[in-house]
């Protein structure tokens, strides 16, 4: 069974502060507006996290757009191989 870590291994993770008490970093999954490039994690309220960019409806909080939002990914092919577990054994 995929633990925590391994499941958001090749993700961008949020390094920004959680707000409101909870000291430590979000380490919420990244995402980049497609329409103006803001970057940063989603959370359920506003002003959860210093480097929050949307809504728990994927507004962005810079443009107001909503569901222009990308997974911002480390490598698409290790990410790739962890969705696709099968494919990465043929590969090659």
């Amino acid at each position: 069974m995929d633990t925590y870590e391994n499941i958001k291994t090749g993700m961008v993770l949020c390094d920004g502060e959680r707000k409101g008490g909870y000291a430590f970093t979000c380490r919420g999954q990244v995402y980049t507006c497609k329409g103006c490039g803001n970057t940063g994690c989603r959370q359920a309220k506003e002003d959860a996290c210093s480097k929050q960019a949307f809504s728990v409806t994927f507004q962005c909080l810079s443009c107001g757009a909503i569901g222009q939002q990308e997974t911002a990914t480390l490598d698409y092919t290790q990410t790739q191989a962890w969705l696709n577990p099968s494919e990465d054994a043929h590969a090659g």
